[in-house]
């Protein structure tokens, strides 16, 4: 008596599971690959959004601090070489030296002589309270850099100004003490390994006698 064709068919071959198992490894791959992309894809948004954050919180600290100079005078050497009072503020390329409350210090009130550096991809500050006896470079003598911002690849200074009354206004390099006034605008170009960061632009403070003249 033969057995019921069911019977003789309860299970699978070994081809049928070595199949299902390919099929299975596949989709297994297939569904690892679109996680893997996934994870990338959420790890990247996340990384462009803190460098977001970190170039607002860097931009908006810098704007507050560099917007509270104020008009103050240090020693310094006028352009015949004598020691004399000039105005506490002098910018190049690089570097940019003023005078202003410090806003980390600012419970502690007073006025401070602050110096902004580019140097190495970092932006470091230094700073040493205001004394209108003192030269910049003495000032420094024992003031250690504190870093601000480091992964940069270009800080740069511009200075929007005229030296005499006569002239127009126009972006410099640089901005020596033994000026008689302060430039009329700051600009700050930064830049990091990826994108050039919007430029930062702050009105300075002017000399009274300076700004009467050139109304």
């Amino acid at each position: 008596m033969l057995a019921p064709r069911y019977a003789r068919q309860s299970g699978f071959s070994l081809l049928e599971v070595m199949i299902a198992f390919a099929i299975l490894a596949f989709l297994f791959t297939g569904l690892f690959a679109s996680f893997n992309t996934m994870s990338k894809g959420w790890d990247a948004a996340d990384n462009r959004m803190s460098k977001t954050e970190d170039m607002r919180l860097i931009s908006d600290f810098l704007r507050r601090q560099l917007s509270q100079m104020i008009v103050v005078r240090v020693m310094g050497t006028e352009k015949g070489g004598t020691k004399a009072p000039v105005f506490a503020f002098k910018g190049e390329g690089e570097v940019v030296r003023y005078a202003a409350p410090l806003q980390p210090l600012q419970g502690q009130g007073g006025i401070y002589l602050i110096e902004l550096t580019f140097k190495g991809q970092k932006l470091q500050m230094r700073y040493a309270p205001y004394r209108p006896d003192t030269e910049w470079d003495e000032a420094f003598n024992d003031s250690e850099p504190v870093l601000v911002y480091e992964g940069l690849k270009k800080a740069k200074f511009s200075y929007f100004a005229a030296e005499t009354m006569e002239e127009d206004p126009e972006w410099l390099d640089e901005w020596e003490t033994d000026k008689g006034v302060y430039p009329l605008l700051l600009k700050l170009s930064l830049a990091d390994n990826e994108r050039q960061w919007p430029d930062l632009l702050v009105q300075l403070p002017q000399v009274d006698a300076y700004v009467a003249a050139r109304r």
